[in-house]
């Protein structure tokens, strides 16, 4: 099956992953920031996740 990402809008045939858990929610708030549209049953891609991820610990490890 395919699935859009609610972020990124590309078409993956992977499963989206669902909201991030609460231990999480500083990506989820940076999601909403850069996507105000974005709601956490939208779910998201892989890359996405990772991609804010990496945002979070750049800028928690002074990179950003």
């Amino acid at each position: 099956m395919e699935y859009k990402c609610s972020v990124c809008g590309k078409h993956i045939k992977d499963d989206l992953m669902v909201y991030i858990h609460h231990t999480e929610k500083h990506i989820a708030d940076q999601i909403h920031a850069d996507h105000p549209d974005w709601t956490e049953k939208g779910g998201l891609c892989r890359k996405c996740v990772e991609y804010y991820r990496n945002e979070i610990k750049g800028k928690t490890s002074g990179e950003g």
